[in-house]
């Protein structure tokens, strides 16, 4: 009897010092939770606003503490001005470099435009454009990245995946004084509020302060949405060569963009080429090991131009740089024949490095957990909770 507990004590002192750990490293995880500086805003016309009775506070030159309901920021005859709701009489001006804070302790956010963001903002005017940058925390801001970049409906697996990308991708911007990410495609999709789900926050929430090292440093991580097949070597984009993005096998099949196509008439080319005159044949010059176009020749009617797959995909507009070219038809111009409509033939979305956001979801619709499936795609690669050390 003495024996038996003797046993049960030891187990529940060992279940409180394991609960004590987790409890003091997720305490102090939410206390020095790393704030992050989003630009969700840049126009020379903006509008601002409560959600409903529940005031906005504006802080800053000119105004200390008022409580608003609404506010409007216009560019009128070359300078910037501001009025309230309640006044729309009374016009601030405002200078350049001028800056305040808009705050709101409701819980259901503030109105910028069309969309609505939790935390505080910090405004800008900046040569007749106004910044506006969402100042919160980390955990917050990912629960709406996660529903902005993956469909909320996709497995939970999934998810917490993308949970644990972003959150290494968002730390490892070293940012400016204005802000440290950017709310688009150009870092990660950010769209507020209306992206958060319970399913989105459950999944941030479960894998809070979790982020991705390569040799005890946080990693580039990188994503997109479907490869064609195969992953891209990070040094076949770019000139950086990262040993933990190495192309691997995908298995996003059933992405929509898998396989497409895309048709450009003779028109069409020659406003986007103009230089040269439109085009009359592409040569693909080298290609990467998995078959994405590292640089091409193309010749118009009155030149050539040497471009890299990447630029060209951005001239052109397209999902990848996984493609090849076909032209159809002729029409005589003179001693030079120009073909007239091109078809691009291609295979996935994004620039194919990192984790395939489509691949991640037929992973765990298979059973595989986030961990998993992040190890597949970057390889070699650790998860740990973020330290300041990992920067």
């Amino acid at each position: 009897m003495i024996l038996q507990l003797k046993k049960n004590y030891s187990k529940f002192c060992l279940i409180s010092i394991l609960f004590f750990c987790v409890f003091k490293s997720e305490s102090a995880f939410a206390f020095n939770e790393p704030i992050i500086r989003v630009l969700i805003s840049k126009n020379k016309n903006l509008r601002i606003r409560s959600d409903k009775s529940i005031p906005l506070i504006i802080k800053g030159e000119n105004f200390t503490n008022k409580k608003i309901k609404g506010l409007t920021l216009k560019n009128e005859k070359n300078r910037t001005i501001l009025y309230f709701d309640k006044n729309k009489q009374k016009k601030y001006d405002l200078k350049s470099n001028q800056q305040f804070q808009v705050r709101s302790s409701d819980g259901r956010g503030i109105w910028v435009g069309q969309k609505r963001f939790s935390g505080k903002l910090n405004l800008f005017l900046i040569d007749s454009e106004i910044f506006v940058v969402n100042v919160l925390g980390i955990e917050k801001y990912l629960s709406s990245v996660v529903g902005s970049e993956m469909p909320t409906k996709w497995p939970i697996e999934a998810l917490k995946a993308q949970a644990i990308a972003s959150r290494t991708y968002a730390l490892k911007q070293k940012g400016n004084k204005l802000f440290d990410i950017d709310s688009t495609q150009r870092n990660q999709v950010y769209n507020g509020l209306e992206s958060r789900t319970y399913k989105t926050s459950r999944a941030v929430r479960s894998t809070r302060s979790l982020v991705l090292t390569y040799k005890n440093k946080l990693i580039n991580a990188l994503f997109h949405s479907s490869s064609g097949g195969m992953t891209e070597n990070s040094q076949d984009v770019w000139k950086n060569k990262y040993p933990y993005l190495s192309s691997v096998k995908d298995f996003d099949k059933k992405s929509p963009k898998f396989k497409w196509q895309r048709k450009f008439s003779n028109k069409e080319l020659k406003n986007l080429f103009p230089k040269i005159g439109g085009i009359k044949n592409i040569e693909i010059l080298n290609i990467t090991n998995t078959g994405r176009v590292k640089n091409v020749r193309i010749v118009g009617a009155y030149g050539s131009d040497q471009m890299s797959g990447v630029d060209l995909r951005k001239r052109l507009g397209l999902n990848s740089n996984f493609v090849r070219f076909k032209f159809i038809g002729e029409e005589s111009n003179n001693e030079f024949p120009m073909k007239k409509d091109l078809i691009v033939f291609g295979q996935g979305s994004g620039h194919g490095v990192g984790m395939s956001q489509w691949g991640a979801k037929y992973m765990a619709s298979k059973g595989q957990k986030a961990e998993k499936i992040l190890k597949h795609y970057y390889r070699g690669i650790q998860i740990k909770p973020f330290r300041k050390d990992f920067l």
